[in-house]
């Protein structure tokens, strides 16, 4: 929330792709004035789903959204395309199992064609964590992981610091903001193909970001030649 007056934090940060949750249609145009591409998703001109992509790159095409909010976009460097899914979970009225991670492992298993003939990124703020796993009989986080790795995708994060699923020692979410109540809930799932070209992956510290959002941001810099 409030991206209109956090904006430049995100612009030291000098993304080349940034997906960007529980943002305003207004805050996200005022993005793309400063210079970036841009689409918003979200049924509330509040609070939705935004992407944010750096020029040379350009967001070419988005597919109809997928729950609340699974989003399949193309985005092309000029040479070749990639399909990035940004991904907001949220709660979905009057069904358990659609809603929050259930909604994103429904979309995955539907649309193996996001998965074939380009390269594919997934991230964004899944609300989810392996330890939640038993309040849900099936869609949860340990399922949809294995569906991501089925389809050729791994956890940067967890492959850059060979951390299980479940054991993260980086927070990514601080509720109410307080440090001692930190869970890792925001995820970039990346190609197998691309996890020896990551050169990093950050996590924002509670420190440097408590005071702007209760998330912090998860930063992945790969140098891929076919993007």
């Amino acid at each position: 929330m409030g991206l209109s007056r956090k904006r430049e934090h995100l612009y030291r940060l000098m993304p080349d792709v940034a997906v960007i949750p529980e943002c305003s249609e207004s805050c996200l145009k005022l993005c793309m004035r400063d210079g970036f591409e841009g689409r918003w998703f979200g049924d509330n001109p509040r609070k939705g789903l935004g992407i944010l992509a750096a020029r040379p790159l350009h967001i070419r095409r988005a597919q109809k959204p997928q729950g609340k909010w699974v989003i399949p976009v193309t985005i092309s460097s000029g040479q070749h395309d990639f399909q990035l899914v940004a991904v907001w979970t949220m709660p979905i009225p009057g069904s358990t199992t659609k809603s929050y991670i259930g909604q994103l492992y429904q979309a995955v298993v539907k649309h193996p064609q996001w998965f074939s003939g380009k390269n594919c990124i997934v991230c964004g703020d899944f609300n989810s964590n392996k330890f939640w796993d038993g309040s849900r009989k099936e869609g949860n986080h340990s399922a949809l992981v294995q569906r991501l790795e089925e389809r050729g995708l791994v956890s940067s994060y967890h492959h850059f610091f060979s951390e299980l699923q479940g054991d993260e020692s980086r927070p990514t979410y601080y509720f109410w903001h307080r440090k001692n109540r930190g869970y890792h809930i925001d995820y970039i799932f990346l190609p197998k193909e691309w996890a020896s070209a990551i050169e990093s992956v950050e996590v924002g510290s509670h420190a440097d970001w408590a005071r702007l959002s209760d998330h912090v941001p998860v930063i992945v810099e790969v140098t891929v030649p076919t993007i």
